[in-house]
């Protein structure tokens, strides 16, 4: 897809300094990868989280009558 837009010079010199990239084209894709790259692994996060805070909800009620190095002793010993 062809598309025309103004960039602000400086972000693209300063983009350049950390990039290999030879064209500004090229630089352009860089950055959207980069921007995908970074916006994925925060939904990742985010899902993780998510699902972290309901299990603790839902475990938070249960009590374990011993210990967890106990129990994990216990699992350990009976293999």
């Amino acid at each position: 897809m062809r598309t025309n837009i103004e960039l602000n010079e400086h972000l693209l010199a300063e983009a350049r300094k950390y990039s290999r990239a030879k064209s500004k084209r090229a630089l352009v894709e860089e950055a959207l990868s980069a921007y995908i790259a970074m916006k994925v692994e925060e939904q990742r996060s985010r899902t993780y989280q998510e699902r972290l805070q309901s299990l603790r909800s839902k475990t938070a009620s249960i009590r374990l009558r011993s210990d967890t190095r106990t129990l994990l002793r216990q699992d350990r010993d009976s293999r």
